[in-house]
């Protein structure tokens, strides 16, 4: 798929987010500023050159693209009257922990140092790639709760397969491995073709299914 498809198919160019939103551009960047709403997940810059009965014309144009879900996270923003980044933080800490809290209740097991005393620096750490909009090139829409799984989904297979590094898994692993691997599937990004060999995805799911001969379904 070309690139220009696959930003097309999966994210809102900048016009796109405003109209879903019902601003302009000027109040996504101040919201940008203000350190509310993420980065762009993708910047690009194309070289164009028209030839028409008019001639040859040649122009640079450039655009950026968001994750779908951003539209969820700029709905709340307006819903809660946010305007600081303390204020967004303690908004996006509120429900990654419900998300968190969810997982837990259907019987995912974390890891006690990273999401017990050092929950807040997790928290923090995961809200900086949030506004940088890592999560919006790693997951299918860079909505929190595929940042959550994601988070609880990587930390559960590197603990089984010891950092995916085990040679094989009897039967108690393959089952304690298996949500994991379907909790990852729903949120991963297939990721553009160029990027396709480097992401999680291929990583997490597609290597270790070859490897430990698993199913996801």
């Amino acid at each position: 798929m070309r690139l220009s498809d696959y930003l097309a198919t999966h994210f809102y160019n900048t016009d796109e987010l405003c109209q879903a939103l019902n601003i302009d551009s000027d109040m996504l960047l101040t919201w940008q500023e203000q350190s509310v709403f993420p980065k762009p997940s993708y910047c690009i810059k194309s070289q164009l050159s028209c030839s028409s009965y008019s001639g040859l014309y040649e122009c640079e144009e450039y655009d950026d693209y968001y994750p779908r879900g951003c539209v969820n996270w700029g709905q709340g923003l307006i819903k809660q009257k946010i305007e600081s980044s303390s204020h967004a933080f303690n908004y996006f800490a509120q429900q990654y922990i419900a998300i968190l809290t969810k997982l837990a209740q259907q019987g995912f097991e974390f890891n006690e140092e990273l999401f017990g005393c050092e929950i807040d620096e997790h928290l923090q750490q995961v809200w900086q790639q949030f506004l940088c909009s890592k999560y919006g090139v790693l997951t299918q829409n860079g909505l929190i709760d595929e940042i959550v799984a994601v988070d609880i989904g990587r930390l559960v297979v590197d603990d089984i397969t010891e950092l995916r590094s085990k040679a094989s898994l009897d039967k108690d692993e393959r089952s304690y491995l298996h949500p994991a691997m379907k909790l990852l599937n729903r949120a991963l990004s297939h990721g553009a073709d160029h990027e396709k060999q480097s992401t999680l995805r291929t990583r997490y799911i597609d290597a270790l299914v070859l490897k430990y001969d698993l199913s996801i379904k």
